[in-house]
């Protein structure tokens, strides 16, 4: 028998909704693309007791909500029977509000546990599987150019092959990742951690392999981040440059001037690898679908004479052994071959690239 609370996630599923917002004497919202939209009338009291009764499992419910003020929690909701039996998790927030009560569901996003089946290069999952000690891994791009996604494949596949203990730390959680051979403790800005630096610093109490950032944004989470790769832990992290040359002197800009050669060098010491990416639109037929292709850029920085002119600030030169293949690639260059395959279309290659004036020429 259907009933208010699975009646609206069925709902946000069917229309691929990122969150619900359930509030008393408030219309039902849905968050579809980024953008609110109102998908029921009001709820009646009795069916914001029942969703609370259902996602706290318990009778009463409203009760401990007046107790505790707010709570924080998974939910799931399956969907389909057999084979085709889906699961569909969210992690929801319960507190009172003015009206009554609110309820925040955000729908946890499956991952692809095979990175290479998004387009991430071989090159980089290479270098991941063969880092016997500490470093830093960056994923550099836009807003919206999938960054998480490919952190949280790459976490995913290490979880899947290796007995490893791995801390994620996000603003917010947005994928489901799946414990595999290994452990996962995943944190939540806002929710379970109250910062990026603090859940950083007890996560070096938690014995971890790996550590997710979901993304470095000031000097506190920068410091910390650092700290982490010196002391033996493989971090991944992201950052919003456009260039994977841009990284260290984006990451010195959170300083004082006084310590941003000091943290250039700090930075470059434990520095892996850095991938910029963007999304592109596909050509052809895939295109209607709305469907993207992934291009990338890729800069090795594990050998200590690249490390090298990261500190001395030789861009031109790093630009130039990319292009050569030495130590990986440009956007241009990936973005070329997606055009050549016919894989996307020129105009949109171009409206992608982090570098117009070698568009044409690399």
């Amino acid at each position: 028998m259907s009933n208010f609370l699975d009646d609206i996630i069925d709902r946000a599923i069917s229309e691929d909704a990122s969150d619900i917002y359930i509030q008393s004497e408030s219309p039902v919202f849905l968050r579809i693309s980024g953008r609110m939209a109102a998908a029921a009338d009001p709820p009646e009291g009795y069916e914001i007791d029942e969703a609370i009764e259902r996602i706290l499992r318990v009778s009463g419910a409203r009760a401990q909500l007046y107790d505790r003020e707010e709570k924080d929690l998974s939910y799931a909701r399956q969907v389909g029977s057999g084979k085709e039996k889906k699961t569909f998790r969210f992690r929801v927030n319960l507190c009172m509000t003015k009206r009554g009560v609110s309820i925040v569901m955000r729908r946890l996003k499956s991952v692809e546990t095979n990175p290479l089946n998004l387009g991430v290069p071989g090159d980089l999952l290479r270098l991941v599987l063969e880092s016997p000690t500490g470093g830093i891994i960056f994923i550099a791009g836009p807003t919206g150019s999938g960054k998480s996604t490919t952190l949280a494949s790459l976490i995913a596949y290490l979880v899947a092959t290796r007995c490893l203990n791995c801390v994620t730390i996000e603003d917010p959680i947005e994928y489901d990742i799946p414990e595999g051979m290994g452990n996962i403790i995943e944190r939540e800005v806002g929710t379970t951690t109250l910062s990026f630096e603090r859940a950083l610093r007890a996560a070096m109490r938690q014995r971890p392999d790996v550590i997710l950032v979901g993304e470095v944004r000031d000097p506190e989470t920068a410091s910390a981040a650092i700290q982490a790769a010196k002391t033996g832990h493989l971090v991944f992290t992201t950052i919003h440059t456009l260039m994977t040359t841009q990284v260290p002197s984006r990451i010195a800009s959170m300083f004082p001037v006084e310590k941003q050669e000091w943290m250039v060098q700090e930075l470059t010491d434990v520095l892996l690898a850095v991938m910029a990416q963007v999304l592109v639109p596909t050509a052809g037929t895939d295109r209607q679908r709305g469907r993207l292709v992934l291009a990338t850029e890729f800069l090795d920085t594990k050998d200590a004479a690249i490390r090298e002119l990261l500190v001395r600030g030789r861009y031109d030169l790093l630009r130039q052994q990319q292009r050569s293949g030495q130590i990986g690639w440009t956007l241009n260059q990936s973005l070329r071959v997606l055009i050549d395959s016919e894989e996307v279309e020129e105009a949109d290659a171009r409206r992608a690239t982090n570098d117009p004036a070698l568009f044409m020429r690399e």
